[in-house]
């Protein structure tokens, strides 16, 4: 178990600021290479679906869930609302070294509410077979796998899978 406490110093903040895309960018490119060896596509690929999200963004739907301990990003989660109905979990995502400590679970569980408020009847994600610890925190949420698919990826051959949660 992590000795850092989750209430020293950590703080939950709801609203985009400008260069958080980037940093959070850098931190997906650096620990799944770290944890997982994907290669420089995968940064790549990250940076796309940040861009993607600034053309579409709705400050209504859309929530980001970024903790932060010092001013610095420790780890984030955000929901992107696609229709009245229908959101996508994204871009979830702890520093190793604050992991252990119910921060994920924290994170989580403020989006998951975020939809609940937004009464999104649809939530859907995509991860990697990689991501056992968090699949199994989507499980235990409800979210059902849907779809997978093996597919080369990020220097890898991947299983990519769709979980989706039904209200």
């Amino acid at each position: 178990m992590n000795s850092i406490n989750l209430t020293d110093t950590i703080t939950i903040r709801e609203n985009l600021e400008s260069g958080d895309l980037g940093c959070l960018a850098y931190l997906h490119a650096k620990i799944y290479k770290e944890e997982c060896d994907y290669d420089l596509e995968f940064e790549g690929y990250v940076c796309k679906t940040f861009y993607d999200f600034t053309l579409r963004h709705s400050k209504e739907r859309d929530r980001f869930f970024i903790a932060e301990k010092e001013g610095v990003i420790i780890g984030n989660v955000a929901i992107l609302g696609y229709s009245d109905t229908e959101a996508q979990l994204r871009w979830f995502l702890i520093e190793p070294e604050y992991r252990g400590i119910g921060l994920g679970h924290k994170l989580f569980k403020r989006a998951m509410q975020f939809c609940e408020e937004m009464d999104y009847k649809k939530i859907w994600l995509l991860t990697t077979s990689d991501q056992e610890q968090a699949s199994s925190m989507y499980e235990k949420a409800g979210f059902e796998v849907t779809e997978e698919t093996s597919q080369e990826m990020w220097g890898r051959v991947l299983v990519e899978k769709r979980y989706e949660l039904i209200r």
